[in-house]
């Protein structure tokens, strides 16, 4: 038995050392069988061996690897027979063309470009399982998560194969409920009204809010910070945010765990100077909170930015405000210092601007306070972010300081995101003023992404046509001068509200032209010339002698200007800040009209809540005009009425000729207006507000002497009321209900309800 088992291990020992010696072989020739595209010397240069050399078994296994790395072959097989080498291959194919399938949502060429493959290029399943992977993340971001995309091939001669991609893009993936756990102080609803993710609701058809977006879901988190230190709870923090997708990959569940903490009231808040240069003289009045207010780091926001401010005047360039905080949790008060100190000098390196798909980036460099080699300064920085917010070409405005390799340099990233600013709008409605309404029109805000303002219109009513068309160049000649040129055409038919009848049409057709400049920072003057051609008629022979009299073709020849300073916080929807103006028009350069008017309005805007919900807006103007020697027409006169003093019908105060009642209008007027604007528990999004006035003003001296003029007297008329503001996608709708008047004269025309339509849709 023993000499048995010796002589089976013997023939294995001989065996193994037989193949051993055969894998160690020297090999005399080596030949490549298989390949049709890929030549034989190429598949010889990936081999790194030459005939006369010894093949072992670790040299094959590198030949494979080096063979199959290159993603030329689908299989490869090395057969070694005494000194021959034989290398086998079966090559990959080649792509012929992509195709997509039932890609509604985005366009083959985006896709084309996220796949990474190109025709002619090697096809490899693998390949191709990556492509999908890809496009299926960029139905995410889209918010389709329920996206299916599956590759598939349709054979070809000579090797090649065109590759298909079957999408089912799905339906967006929209947030089914958004959970708050561990929220004492604040109910879900409150904080639901502070994050951006919204729950999916029928009227957010015009918003993406309601799909999934995990970098919203970040975003959301630093709000919630932010709110809750600006109630007091100083220790907030999120513990987690958990996104659930339900099994049909229909629907996410948020849920939003957090730790809200002890509420804070404010200790001692203390400025502490480390400038030698630098008196404290003054800066103290800046602080704007006091001991035991409740603690709000808005509020501390807001004390830095007004005394940066106010250390910048005081030719500081390079000063650090660094606010520091000491909890006391036994008295749960929060002490502040705010230590001034000399910063770093720093300065701007580059300016670089990502995220402009369509507007030139000379369009946003324009609108810096700013330019590369100026000293840092972030008062200049922030009214840079909100004149490029003002322009309303974007959806995100975002100014970020990067460091550089060198020390005192900085340089400034400016992301932002385009949005749509075009437009092509139809309309169809009723106005209390003008009956039933029809419109459209056309307007592009960024015509070719160099900020041209160019847009056109037609209005068409039961009193009234409209045809308008313009175009405005913000940057004239490459300066900072605002350009623009209109032609218009209109036509009204004014009614006496007392009759239904009476009154007189006028036609109204010529164009303008317009420059513009600021003066300085916010302080901004505009100067226009306006020739037209006025056809006064249809008059009835029921109308005022003083109509009847201005009856006619008239060349009107009139020079404006306008002088403006604004300093609100916004120019589309203000709640803080206040603006003044004074506009001035001259007609008789010419023409057959001559007249001098002078206007001067001013308005201020109070947040009357920490998150500018309620504001109180005040509002006011006064005008006089003069014939200079001549009688006016009652066209050019003041009027007040309608929009301008709720309550009232158009040309419903003032005076009027009694035997016919038609408004004559006059030379001299003032109104007011004091009005809060307030939500009306809807959603933000809707852009639904509620709006109580009180509108009070007057307009007097027609020009005119006869003694059957009546309500020629500057006292005041008051009506007050409330309403409702749509700013809807397709224009301003508002509402307005005015059931109290005060001050009325007995030839005054009042008007409790009014429809109208800020702009078209």
């Amino acid at each position: 038995m023993v000499q048995r088992y010796l002589f089976l291990a013997i023939v294995l020992l001989a065996t193994v050392f037989a193949t051993d010696l055969r894998a160690q072989a020297v090999v005399q020739s080596i030949e490549v069988e298989g390949n049709r595209r890929v030549e034989t010397p190429t598949i010889m240069s990936y081999i790194n061996i030459k005939p006369g050399e010894t093949v072992t078994k670790d040299k094959i296994d590198e030949i494979l690897k080096n063979l199959y790395a290159t993603s030329l072959f689908a299989d490869v097989v090395i057969d070694q027979k005494d000194n021959r080498l034989l290398i086998k291959v079966v090559e990959n194919k080649i792509i012929n063309r992509i195709a997509f399938e039932g890609n509604d949502k985005l366009k083959d060429e985006i896709l084309l470009t996220e796949v990474g493959l190109r025709p002619r290029e090697v096809y490899t399943p693998a390949r191709a399982q990556e492509a999908a992977q890809k496009i299926r993340d960029m139905y995410r971001l889209s918010g389709r998560y329920g996206a299916k995309v599956e590759p598939k091939i349709i054979e070809r001669e000579q090797s090649r194969v065109d590759l298909i991609f079957e999408i089912s893009e799905g339906k967006l993936t929209q947030i089914n409920k958004i959970i708050f756990v561990g929220n004492n102080r604040f109910s879900s609803s409150q904080l639901g009204s502070v994050i951006l993710t919204k729950e999916s609701r029928w009227y957010r058809f015009f918003s993406s809010d309601d799909t999934y977006d995990p970098d919203r879901l970040s975003f959301d988190k630093e709000l919630l910070r932010r709110y809750y230190r600006q109630h007091g709870y100083a220790d907030f923090k999120v513990e987690s945010v958990v996104a659930e997708l339900d099994p049909d990959e229909q629907e996410f569940y948020i849920t939003y765990t957090i730790d809200e903490g002890q509420r804070y009231r404010f200790g001692h808040v203390n400025i502490i100077i480390e400038l030698p240069r630098l008196k404290a003289q003054g800066l103290k009045e800046v602080i704007t909170v006091e001991k035991d207010e409740w603690f709000n780091s808005k509020e501390i926001e807001k004390t830095i930015d007004k005394l940066s401010g106010l250390i910048g005047e005081k030719g500081f360039a390079f000063v650090e405000i660094e606010p520091k905080f000491k909890r006391n949790p036994e008295t749960l008060t929060v002490d502040v210092d705010l230590v001034v100190k000399e910063g770093r000098h720093v300065y701007i390196n580059r300016i670089e601007i990502t995220g402009n798909d369509r507007t030139d980036d000379n369009v946003i460099r324009r609108e810096f306070r700013l330019i590369e080699g100026d000293a840092f300064n972030s008062v200049k920085l922030k009214r840079t972010e909100q004149k490029l917010e003002n322009l309303d070409f974007f959806k995100k405005v975002e100014i970020k300081q990067e460091e550089t390799a060198v020390p005192d340099k900085i340089d400034l990233k400016v992301e932002v995101e385009d949005k749509p600013t075009g437009s092509l709008q139809f309309s169809g409605g009723f106005s209390t003023i003008d009956g039933p309404l029809g419109s459209v029109t056309m307007n592009e805000r960024n015509l070719m992404g160099k900020g041209y303002d160019l847009y056109a219109s037609a209005m068409v009513s039961k009193r009234a046509q409209d045809f308008h068309t313009g175009f405005t160049n913000p940057y004239f000649l490459g300066k900072p001068l605002s350009g623009g040129i209109d032609a218009f055409h209109t036509s009204r038919k004014y009614i006496s509200k007392s009759t239904g009848s009476g009154g007189y049409r006028q036609m109204k057709t010529g164009g303008s032209v317009s420059m513009g400049y600021d003066l300085m920072d916010r302080l901004g003057q505009a100067w226009s010339y306006t020739l037209r051609r006025d056809d006064i008629g249809d008059i009835s022979r029921k109308s005022s002698p003083f109509l009847l009299a201005q009856r006619g073709v008239w060349v009107v020849s009139n020079l404006g200007h306008n002088l403006f300073f604004d300093k609100r916080n916004s120019s589309i929807l203000p709640s803080k800040g206040y603006y003044v103006g004074l506009a001035n028009d001259i007609a008789g350069l010419g023409g057959d009209v001559q007249y001098f008017k002078n206007a001067l309005r001013a308005g201020g805007y109070i947040s009357l809540d920490e998150e500018s919900k309620w504001v109180l807006a005040i509002k006011g103007s006064v005008g006089v005009m003069s014939g200079l020697g001549k009688i006016t027409r009652v066209v050019d006169r003041y009027e007040l009425g309608g929009d301008s003093l709720r309550g009232f019908y158009d040309g419903g105060v003032g005076p009027r000729d009694m035997r016919t009642k038609d408004a004559l209008n006059g030379l001299y007027y003032y109104k007011g207006t004091a009005e809060v604007i307030f939500p009306l528990g809807l959603p933000a999004e809707l852009g639904i507000n509620g709006t109580a006035f009180t509108d009070v003003g007057a307009v007097w001296h027609p020009g005119n002497k006869s003694p059957f003029i009546k309500g020629d007297t500057p006292r005041p008329r008051v009506g007050i009321g409330a309403g409702v503001n749509w700013r809807s996608p397709f224009g301003l709708i508002g509402a307005t209900y005015a059931p109290w008047a005060w001050g009325v004269k007995h030839v005054d025309r009042k008007q409790q309800f009014n429809i109208t339509f800020g702009s078209n849709f």
